[in-house]
């Protein structure tokens, strides 16, 4: 009978032990393979993951609780009513928060060294995963890696550059970013992350933002001074500068990537948001917040793109991957560049 037990411990072990390698290679193959991106642009290439722990559980309260102050710069998301709120101060810390909304999921990822911020859907090829801090950088911008398949994502360029989905374009959601007090104001129900429980073990100091000084680059339309916020489709970048936004709510249409684009900004407000036009035509609406503009139906959208009056109500507009990010980021990360005054 002992040396039953003991047979059997082996064996349990044995197959521990096999488990355990097998999860190891399969995490660590990714760092081998077919790379989307030139490998000697990776910065901490044989970096472990997770130097920095990402938020997997978020906890959410109110936002008259909230401490932030009302210049404090957060991020805003919606889904269907509900608006979360993660504060940048939160973000520069963690970098990732892997969040849901009923059985929406989606991850938050902010890159404080490019001061880059999106959000994308966790759900991939019908499968739900998290994603870390892989520990790498391409070209000093965030490589996020996915926990199902130990896949590298970039950021900027969000898609997969590394692992199983190498070439999968990640389904980004718009994400907005301003200063606490917009959100406060007009949406009083909103969420605000909580991060009182993180303790020393728990949350590692994220790494300094650079200063926004571009590198050398021969032929690029980007002014070194600078600030742009800018639309992306894959490997290509179309920036609007900011030094030309007004301080009340103004609206532009464009064609950026063969896609009718409208374009609001308020300097005032600290917003910079673009969605698909969809053939309408768009008026601003100043001081009628959370409304911010109406088309020529008669619809009123607020913040988000969501109808909030007219005969479409609760209808969204639909964004294109677009944020803003420091100047020398666009000009190194990306080859195709367009710059629309």
């Amino acid at each position: 009978m002992k040396n039953l037990i003991i047979l059997t411990l082996i064996i349990t072990t044995l197959i521990s032990c096999s488990k355990q390698d097998t999860e190891f290679n399969s995490s660590s193959t990714s760092n081998k393979g077919n790379w989307l991106v030139d490998i000697n642009d990776i910065i901490h290439f044989d970096s472990e993951k997770d130097p920095i722990n990402s938020i997997d559980k978020p906890e959410f309260d109110f936002i008259n609780y909230s401490d932030l102050n009302d210049n404090d710069e957060i991020l805003a998301y919606y889904y269907n009513g509900i608006v979360h709120i993660y504060p940048i101060s939160v973000l520069d810390v963690h970098e990732i928060v892997n969040d849901s909304i009923d059985d929406h999921y989606f991850v938050v990822s902010h890159c404080p060294l490019t001061n880059s911020s999106l959000a994308w859907n966790r759900k991939i090829n019908e499968s739900i995963t998290s994603f870390g801090v892989s520990g790498k950088l391409y070209k000093e911008n965030l490589i996020l890696y996915d926990r199902k398949t130990g896949s590298h994502w970039s950021q900027m360029l969000s898609k997969c550059i590394n692992g199983d989905h190498i070439g999968y374009l990640a389904k980004t959601r718009p994400l907005l970013k301003t200063t606490f007090s917009t959100i406060k104001l007009f949406f009083p129900y909103a969420l605000v992350l909580k991060h009182e429980n993180c303790d020393d073990s728990g949350c590692i100091v994220g790494l300094k933002s650079k200063n926004d000084e571009p590198e050398d680059s021969s032929d690029s339309e980007i002014v070194e001074y600078e600030r742009y916020f800018g639309v992306v489709d894959n490997d290509r970048a179309t920036l609007f500068p900011l030094s030309h936004i007004d301080d009340k709510i103004s609206i532009e249409h464009f064609v950026v990537f063969q896609n009718k684009l409208v374009k609001i900004t308020s300097k005032e407000l600290s917003i910079n948001l673009v969605f698909n036009a969809e053939n309408k035509s768009f008026t601003p609406i100043n001081d009628s917040l959370p409304v911010i503009m109406k088309d020529n139906e008669g619809n009123q959208y607020n913040l988000f793109g969501v109808v909030v009056s007219g005969d479409n109500l609760g209808y969204r507009l639909t964004s294109p991957t677009s944020y803003y990010a420091h100047t020398f980021a666009w000009k190194t990360i990306f080859n195709g560049i367009e710059i629309i005054e």
